[in-house]
């Protein structure tokens, strides 16, 4: 019995410390292609430059086909304590996302104000209507996770500054 008991101890701390190792790995899954998990390692730091400006347009994500809208903002996630959550300007037309767009972004030709107004959510067709690019991103890069960063948008307008984002950010596009 007392062999069991020992055992038994022995067999839960030895996965506990497995997993506090796995974690300190680094190791992640990743969700989409070259993003890791949210749930893992938490919400991404995004910066983009697009072809056109589309600073104060509201993002919508298309699935691979970039025909169909695969998610899109109801009006009021978009009012936050902080006010609306359009991209802060890093310099030489780079973006930090402060909404959640991926490599499949879209944008609406409604500025974040105007939809954030609206009382009910737009249906897909009307969406669908409004999308103004559906090809808006000549670059997109991952700078990892956003509890690294005590000032996020100062250290990534230094980055940005001294040409370094691809040597210091991962390019998704």
């Amino acid at each position: 019995m007392k062999a069991l008991l020992i055992g038994t101890v022995a067999l839960l701390a030895t996965a506990c410390c497995g997993k506090k190792e796995t974690a300190a790995s680094g190791v992640v899954s990743t969700g989409e292609e070259g993003m890791p998990a949210m749930a893992e390692t938490g919400p991404q730091v995004l910066v983009y430059s697009t072809r056109e400006d589309h600073a104060q347009h509201v993002p919508v994500m298309l699935e691979e086909d970039g025909k169909t809208i695969a998610s899109y903002p109801h009006p009021s996630d978009l009012k936050t304590a902080n006010g609306l959550p359009v991209p802060t300007e890093l310099g030489k037309g780079y973006l930090l996302d402060n909404r959640g767009i991926g490599r499949n972004v879209a944008f609406l030709d409604m500025s974040y104000a105007e939809y954030a107004a609206l009382s009910t959510t737009p249906t897909l067709a009307e969406l669908n209507d409004h999308i103004v690019d559906r090809e808006p991103l000549l670059e997109l890069y991952n700078c990892g996770p956003r509890t690294k960063y005590t000032d996020i948008a100062a250290e990534l307008a230094k980055i940005v500054e001294a040409d370094a984002l691809g040597t210091r950010c991962k390019k998704l596009k």
